[in-house]
């Protein structure tokens, strides 16, 4: 079986998306020009993309977009036209119906920080980090890591839910880096954007 074969076996939902939003992930090697002919083969089909995450990963373009469509469409319908603006098993594509409603509660309720990791590039450290943050409930929004070898700096985005004791999070997190000879912050993302954005607070100052 091809590639493709097995990416719409696994993915493809038989029932149509009827006046619903679906969500569609794209995978493919990095080249100009991928979200352009993505966005097209959506709107083609009377979509409205209304949410979008696009990053390259090692020289792979990874996106994960939601797009609503007015009429009754199946996924393997806007799957294989997302498909046509790649060549033969160029691109991995995947597309189903979004599960969560609009009203939807998010999966914790609290407060966003923003965490920031430095050190040795050790591979223990993103599965200790994401160890601790699951035991204690702590939701990740989102995920970056940069490499300059031999050191890695991991920024996140995270939700702490409200009845947590933030300090108490900050020491245990603080002292479990430390272990690993880690350098660690965890900061309110309003704090973190005040201390690292210039041009909103340039503005500020401004009246």
């Amino acid at each position: 079986m091809t590639q493709d074969a097995q990416n719409r076996n696994a993915f493809s939902m038989p029932e149509p998306i009827d006046g619903r939003r679906c969500v569609i992930t794209v995978v493919v090697g990095d080249r100009v020009g991928i979200l352009r002919d993505v966005a097209s083969a959506v709107a083609d089909q009377d979509g409205v993309i209304d949410g979008i995450s696009q990053t390259v990963v090692g020289g792979y373009f990874t996106a994960t977009l939601t797009a609503a469509f007015p009429g009754a469409v199946a996924p393997e319908e806007i799957r294989a036209a997302v498909a046509a603006a790649f060549g033969p098993g160029e691109a991995f594509i995947a597309v189903r119906p979004h599960a969560r409603a609009a009203g939807d509660a998010p999966p914790v309720a609290g407060a966003r920080y923003v965490i920031t990791i430095a050190g040795p590039n050790r591979p223990t450290v993103l599965k200790a980090v994401t160890t601790y943050l699951a035991r204690r409930g702590i939701n990740i929004e989102d995920w970056n890591v940069m490499f300059d070898e031999p050191y890695v700096t991991h920024v996140g985005e995270i939700t702490v839910p409200r009845h947590m004791d933030i300090k108490q999070v900050q020491d245990e997190f603080h002292h479990l880096m430390m272990q690993l000879g880690m350098t660690t912050c965890i900061q309110h993302e309003n704090i973190f954007r005040a201390t690292n954005e210039v041009g909103p607070i340039t503005s500020l100052l401004k009246g």
